[in-house]
């Protein structure tokens, strides 16, 4: 039980510190590396997390702390059971958020009625607002009934390469497992704010996919942007964990995104070693700075006073956590009798009497 939360712990540490880094650095790193370097980049938080696995750094703990840690312990018999709660009450949190996830995605996936088949590979829904990506090991193209007449012939051709990009990449499932890794970090504020600017950097790095290989194209990529946010908006359109061509980000900041030049040949090919660089110096700082959990939990007991180890004794929570059996541990030794001393005085008094 005490493992699972110390996991639960190390686990929300390091994807914390990777996540605050993420924020603090994909901004610079788009207009540095572009927008798929800057997407890139959020690798650093499930490459910070597995730092877990790996052994923490030795922490030196004085005395004193330990000390206070050992003390601490001493009321084990409570703390056990809010270990226990906290627990139940992490699982409830993950069970709820996952089955409102399924129960949205279900509900989304039943609004767009049946999918017709078309010849270019995508699927005709008479009731989606707009284009997306449905399905994260199946995906598949979806259209609206009016692709046709809302959309001019360049327009439709950059929305279905952005869709068509969204397949390539598997970013349908790739957003299933940031759902489900949202449902076990519900508690952790951070991570509802980084799920939404992963979304927005993923739509950031299809836009400049598309208009790589297609070349001067950005007034009518702008143009089916605002065409599909309009739609949207007017029909309130629920948001799933597929790949959707508006957005519930902010548009104007992908608008703007659009007028920056896109990074030149040298940039792009800076941006993979600069993301890889950045991912493992990320992933140090959350596994350096990590505690050494384990130490604080199990002390060396044998350095305690007398009085908190024999304290120590009678706490079966303690007897869990120490690989060894406490009595040998702690090796309380009885104190001197008054005969000892006395007896070491009368042999020393009796040897300077003796005649030389």
């Amino acid at each position: 039980m005490t493992d699972v939360v110390v996991c639960l712990l190390e686990l929300t540490l390091a994807a914390t510190i990777a996540v605050i880094l993420v924020g603090s650095l994909r901004t610079a790193v788009r207009r540095i590396a572009g927008a798929r370097a800057a997407y890139g980049l959020w690798l650093m938080v499930p490459a910070s997390a597995l730092t877990v696995l790996l052994p923490t750094l030795p922490h030196p703990i004085t005395n004193t702390v330990v000390e206070s840690a050992a003390v601490t312990l001493t009321d084990a018999g409570d703390s056990s059971n809010t270990v226990v709660v906290a627990l139940v009450v992490w699982a409830l949190g993950v069970v709820t958020m996952l089955a409102v996830a399924v129960a949205r995605q279900q509900a989304f996936v039943r609004s767009l009625g049946s999918l017709s088949p078309l010849p270019n590979g995508t699927y005709r829904s008479t009731s989606a607002i707009e284009p997306m990506v449905v399905g994260a090991l199946r995906p598949r193209v979806v259209t609206p009934a009016d692709f046709e007449s809302r959309y001019t012939n360049d327009e439709r051709a950059l929305i279905l390469a952005h869709e068509r990009a969204h397949v390539q990449r598997g970013d349908a499932l790739t957003n299933a497992v940031a759902t489900g890794w949202l449902c076990l970090s519900w508690f952790n504020p951070l991570m509802h704010w980084a799920i939404g600017w992963f979304r927005f950097d993923q739509e950031l790095a299809c836009d400049a996919l598309v208009l790589a290989s297609t070349g001067t194209a950005r007034r009518h990529y702008a143009d089916a942007l605002l065409k599909t946010q309009l739609a949207a908006d007017s029909c309130g359109a629920p948001v799933a964990a597929s790949c959707h061509w508006q957005s519930a980000h902010p548009l104007t900041q992908r608008i703007a995104a659009l007028k920056r030049p896109l990074p030149g040949v040298a940039a792009r090919w800076l941006g993979a070693p600069l993301v890889l660089t950045l991912i493992s110096s990320g992933s140090y700082a959350a596994w350096a700075v990590r505690p050494d959990l384990a130490a604080v939990t199990a002390p060396d007991a044998g350095t305690l006073p007398l009085q908190v180890r024999q304290v120590l004794l009678t706490l079966p929570a303690v007897r869990e956590l120490t690989p060894e059996p406490l009595e040998k541990l702690i090796q309380i030794t009885p104190p001197l009798k008054k005969s000892t001393s006395r007896g070491c005085k009368l042999s020393r008094a009796k040897a300077l009497t003796r005649p030389k």
